[in-house]
């Protein structure tokens, strides 16, 4: 989705009475003043953005590529090959394609190659932020001929022998990408499919959002990112902003 508003499309009017309890604490009212989710996702982080088909996944990670190129900051993006990027939308919404580089792993690497190659990249210290798209819908289930040893299997003469996609075990890939993020000072961006009710990637996401799409009218979608995690800064909200769909997305 393209922007069209850098604002909240919600603001809650206060009334006197409202005005007149405006000596609370300041920690009450960092809990309940929206935010940004861009200033939220502060360098130094590994960001998980997770959600379903109809969440705003990429809408989000957009929004943080444009933030970190207005920084000045060199951004990555790394995709299973043929991801969901389309340049066309990129632009649209205001990223600089020649600042922004994608690298397509192939499909047998599976997300462990996509987070080697991140790891690999970030080590370099060139880059202010890496989204790692790790949202693809995983592989089908293997039939009952895959349990054949590969010894016993015949295939035929110039027919390739593709491997299952490897996955992600364990956090240390994570801890490794967190502290690659903090000696940096750059953000490191995890895409998955996870629902809000599944725990986090694991304990070394510092900020998990989950953003939420709401039409608004033709062509118009308000994005609501819900502040599931924020390691080690007190609960906030974060607020809404208007999203124009794509051409042709009634």
């Amino acid at each position: 989705m393209s922007v069209v508003a850098l604002r909240g499309v919600e603001e809650e009017e206060r009334t006197g009475d409202e005005l007149a309890e405006g000596t609370a604490s300041a920690a009450t009212e960092s809990v309940a003043s929206p935010a940004s989710f861009v200033s939220l996702a502060a360098p130094g982080k590994l960001i998980e953005v997770s959600g379903g088909a109809a969440a705003a996944r990429l809408t989000t990670a957009v929004a943080l590529v444009r933030q970190a190129q207005l920084e000045g900051e060199t951004t990555v993006w790394i995709q299973p090959a043929g991801g969901p990027l389309f340049p066309p939308d990129l632009a649209d919404s205001g990223v600089d394609l020649d600042a922004l580089i994608v690298i397509h792993i192939p499909e047998d690497r599976g997300p462990a190659g996509i987070a080697r190659a991140a790891e690999l990249l970030l080590r370099s210290g060139g880059y202010g932020l890496c989204v790692l798209d790790l949202s693809a819908p995983p592989p089908p289930r293997a039939d009952a001929s895959d349990k054949i040893p590969a010894g016993d299997r015949h295939v035929p003469e110039g027919m390739a022998v593709r491997t299952c996609p490897r996955g992600l075990h364990g956090s240390a890939w994570q801890a490794r990408l967190a502290g690659l993020a903090r000696a940096h000072g750059c953000r490191v961006v995890v895409l998955t499919r996870r629902s809000a009710q599944r725990d986090s990637l694991g304990p070394m996401v510092g900020l998990r959002l989950q953003p939420r799409r709401e039409r608004r009218g033709a062509g118009l979608f308000a994005v609501r990112p819900d502040v599931l995690k924020h390691k080690g800064a007190a609960p906030r909200l974060a607020a809404s902003e208007l999203r124009r769909g794509p051409w042709g997305l009634a």
